[in-house]
């Protein structure tokens, strides 16, 4: 489904258009920002360095890409090497580098993957205000957890076909020890899961790179 809608294969049947554009326009492009699974950055290169070209290549501005370095906690490590950075760092690098400019769609492949605690959590908090400021996020992930954190509404495949579509919320059931759902205790109340306070001092606490 990524791949069509960046344009990387062409559908059997039908077609895929961002805002009315085909997937391989300019015009979808400006509209577009993708972090597929994994990106391999050259070693050699700093932090900064890979900021500064996917800064260029993205048209964001000086603001908007030092925004990213800091939402995704890389601003102690941009003169870094990236060969030096953990693999949870280097898919921060990923997002931030691959997010700058607030595109109006975002297309995140496994997003979490390799991503540790910290950066998960800058990266869950990331996307819940770029919805909330009216952007699209269509994630591809196998964790149900990663997609209760990201999604309103799941799509669930299985061998190319769609097995069912709804609200995440209706991915679970929940019930009390007593053996009684908690719709029947709190009728048409949604429960969102949230760090308490320390964990999330712990989560957004700056780890070695």
């Amino acid at each position: 489904m990524l791949n069509l809608i960046v344009g990387r294969i062409k559908p059997d049947a039908g077609e895929v258009r961002i805002a009315g554009h085909p997937p391989r326009s300019l015009e979808a492009a400006r509209l577009r920002a993708y972090v597929p699974q994994q990106i391999a950055f050259p070693l050699h290169l700093r932090v900064r360095e890979v900021l500064a070209a996917a800064q260029s290549l993205s048209g964001a501005s000086e603001d908007q890409a030092e925004e990213a370095a800091e939402r995704m906690g890389l601003l102690p490590f941009r003169d870094h090497f990236v060969g030096n950075l953990s693999g949870g760092y280097r898919q921060r690098l990923a997002l931030a580098a691959g997010l700058m400019g607030e595109k109006r769609l975002w297309l995140l492949d496994e997003p979490a993957s390799a991503l540790d605690p910290g950066g998960f959590a800058r990266l869950v908090e990331w996307t819940r205000e770029h919805k909330e400021r009216g952007g699209l996020l269509i994630v591809s992930a196998h964790r149900p957890d990663e997609v209760e954190a990201f999604a309103d509404e799941a799509l669930l495949l299985s061998a190319g076909r769609v097995r069912w579509r709804g609200p995440v919320e209706r991915l679970y059931t929940y019930r009390l020890p007593d053996g009684r759902s908690l719709s029947e205790v709190l009728p048409g109340v949604r429960v969102v899961r949230e760090p308490v306070d320390v964990l999330r001092e712990v989560l957004y606490e700056e780890e070695s790179a």
